[in-house]
């Protein structure tokens, strides 16, 4: 009996690194497109990247990015600045999200938000400095 759950097991761990979960992960900032400047610290004068990966996602499925300013007088930390809207190409394994201003992003905290077919899957928060 142990042995057939023993091999129940192997078999359900080698088909979940056949076929990985789909979904979105490694959510991260930088101040590229590339991601090779990570960082959650940014100038005035940046433009802000989100980052993250994605396996096993069907065509057309909808990616948006929820921009928010969290800590600014006058500004409302629960309404988007800014929100931005991807569907996903077959072949991707890469996202990146850009929100770039037209003048100086005030010194605050920031969020974005990502999520999936309207399903939030990621947050980073960020600060302008």
């Amino acid at each position: 009996m142990l042995g057939a759950v023993a091999l129940i097991l192997l078999a359900t761990l080698a088909c979940n690194a056949v076929n990985p979960t789909p979904g979105a992960s490694n959510f991260y900032m930088a101040s590229d497109a590339d991601g090779t400047n990570r960082t959650n610290v940014f100038s005035p004068d940046d433009d802000f990247f989100v980052l993250f990966d994605v396996r096993g996602i069907e065509a057309g499925t909808n990616f948006q990015s929820r921009w928010y300013v969290l800590d600014l007088e006058g500004q409302d930390p629960n309404a988007p600045i800014q929100t931005i809207d991807y569907a996903y190409e077959r072949g991707v394994a890469n996202i990146y999200f850009q929100l770039t201003g037209n003048e100086p992003w005030p010194a605050a905290s920031y969020k974005v938000e990502i999520f999936m077919n309207d399903v939030k899957v990621g947050e980073q928060e960020f600060s302008v400095q």
